[in-house]
């Protein structure tokens, strides 16, 4: 975790420094060494929300693009009592998860279902060759737009795996660009995808505009 509550204020890992958690009120312990990048951890292996995944520099990078009041957000369902920590959560109930490692589809399904108003930020960078798998397989379908036909000849399931997500999926590569996953078919591996700039991204969710429902979630 990128921050525990000590004092009654959010504070990231520092060294030889006390927190407790958020979601579940548990002690924290400062993880600070020189490979990992610096986090919170629970005491032992246990960590109070199943969703999680340690944390790359990737996901941090992500995170602080948004305010820290946005980030790490503890939500409720206000029927059962379940509890997750969502990456970020803006005021107007958006929920982004930036996802590093593989996951299966019955915990996406779960996590969509649980969070409801979601996007998904996808690492496509984690193995070697997707990145040049996609390139391989863009066609710009035309002139002065930003969607492109892929066709994904490589065997990688990333497109496979993420093509039938309810909520809007991007797929970061790195760069000032990723791709919005407009859809895939699984039978032919040919899809639409949208190259979007980052930073308009960004902008669109930091200015707090609800034009991003309709840019970014899918109803």
């Amino acid at each position: 975790m990128k921050f525990a509550i000590v004092k009654g204020k959010k504070v990231e890992a520092t060294p030889e420094v006390k927190g407790v958690c958020s979601n579940c009120e548990s002690e924290l312990i400062a993880k600070c060494g020189r490979v990992k990048v610096w986090h919170w951890a629970h005491k032992g292996s246990r960590s109070c929300d199943p969703w999680w995944e340690s944390e790359t520099k990737w996901h941090r990078a992500w995170k602080s693009c948004f305010p820290e009041e946005w980030q790490e957000v503890s939500d409720i369902d206000s029927v059962t009592g379940e509890k997750h920590i969502a990456d970020v959560k803006t005021p107007f109930g958006l929920v982004i998860e930036f996802q590093h490692s593989p996951i299966k589809p019955e915990e996406q399904a779960s996590r969509e279902e649980f969070y409801k108003k979601m996007i998904w930020v996808v690492d496509g960078a984690r193995a070697q060759t997707d990145q040049y798998y996609f390139e391989h397989g863009l066609k710009k379908l035309d002139q002065g737009s930003p969607l492109y036909q892929i066709k994904w000849e490589g065997p990688s399931r990333l497109l496979h795996n993420w093509s039938e997500s309810k909520p809007r999926v991007f797929i970061d590569f790195g760069g000032l660009i990723f791709w919005r996953l407009i859809d895939f078919d699984r039978s032919k591996s040919i899809g639409t995808v949208k190259a979007v700039a980052k930073k308009r991204f960004e902008n669109h969710i930091n200015k707090k505009s609800r034009e991003f429902y309709s840019r970014y979630v899918r109803k």
